[in-house]
Order: C-alpha cells, then structure tokens, then sequence
C-alpha cells in the first residue's frame, strides 16, 4: 500500500464505526421508546392519585386512558392534594385538561365539598391548605356528552394543580368568579 492511501481507509474504517455506533444508538432507542410507551401509565380507576404541592408552584399529573370511553360515563378516580413540609398556607385551584383532542376537552369531577368551581374551568379550594394535610379533590371523573373519542387512539388527561401562598390577595390575582348553576 502506498501512504496516500492511509488517510482515505482510516477515514472509511472511522465512518463505518460511526455507522455502526448510529445503528446500535437507533436500536437500542427505538426499544426504549416502545417501552415507554408501552409502560403501564394508563389511567387507573379506582386507585388513589396524591398529588404533592410544592409552595407557589404548579403540579400536573398525567394519565393516558384509550378512546373506548363512552359519553357520559362515569369513572371512578380519587385524586388528593397535599401540602408537604410548607412554611406557609396555601390556596389551591385545579384543573383538568385532555390532549390529543380535536377540541378542548372539560371533564367534570364530582368534588367534595372542599371545592367550588369557577367560571374560568378551574375548580377552587374553599379556605386553605395547610402543611401536612391532604384534601380530597374528586371521587369520580365525569366524560362530558359532548366528547368523541376515538377507540383506537390514546388520550392524555392531565390534572394541572395550582397554588399560591395564602398571605397574597389570590382572588384578584387568580380573578376568581364562583359560576352560575
């Protein structure tokens, strides 16, 4: 072999392991998609979702649920908040939201009687949280008779939860409004 040829063979062998290490990052990232897909993250009816609060910060839990629920229908899923070593109490409002939708989507819980829901689709905790305590949000999650799903497609229902130290003036930050029934 001549020596002008060395430079062009260790460019070929670096591009080969180059495509080889492409290969086997691809692979192995294509299995670990499909397990993560694949992961059990499917809504769980009947089983207790605690959602933990961090002061003045936003807390979303997210579920997939399929499209064979039906309007109407009435799943059973209990949803509680707590407060966690906060120094100071907080207020709380919630909300749900669906995604991969063709329209926004509002489920209806049937809260306790801790909760009042407002005109802005957010649901408002009556007085405060304390730190340490849990308060029950919903028993059950209501699918609106106006939603449509497809049975063949996967839903995400995320639960997005709010809060704000109790010492602020939240009713006009938030400008809140108790809705009309």
């Amino acid at each position: 072999m001549r020596k002008s040829t060395y430079p062009w063979l260790f460019s070929i062998i670096v591009l080969v392991v180059l495509l080889i290490i492409t290969f086997i990052l691809g692979y192995t990232g294509y299995f670990f998609s499909l397990s993560y897909l694949k992961s059990n993250t499917d809504l769980n009816l009947g089983e207790s979702v605690l959602i933990n609060l961090e002061p003045n910060e936003t807390s979303v839990s997210s579920f997939t649920f399929d499209g064979s629920i039906m309007p109407g229908e009435k799943l059973n899923q209990v949803i509680q908040i707590k407060g966690s070593d906060l120094e100071k109490d907080l207020r709380v409002r919630v909300k749900a939201e669906v995604f991969f939708a063709d329209k926004v989507i509002d489920f209806d819980f049937v809260t306790t009687d801790d909760f009042v829901k407002g005109n802005d689709g957010y649901f408002y905790l009556n007085g405060e949280l304390a730190s340490g305590n849990k308060v029950t949000f919903s028993n059950f999650i209501v699918v609106p008779d106006e939603a449509i799903f497809e049975s063949s497609k996967k839903y995400i229902l995320s639960i997005i939860v709010e809060n704000l130290d109790a010492t602020l003036d939240v009713d006009n930050i938030w400008q809140f409004q108790e809705e009309n029934v």
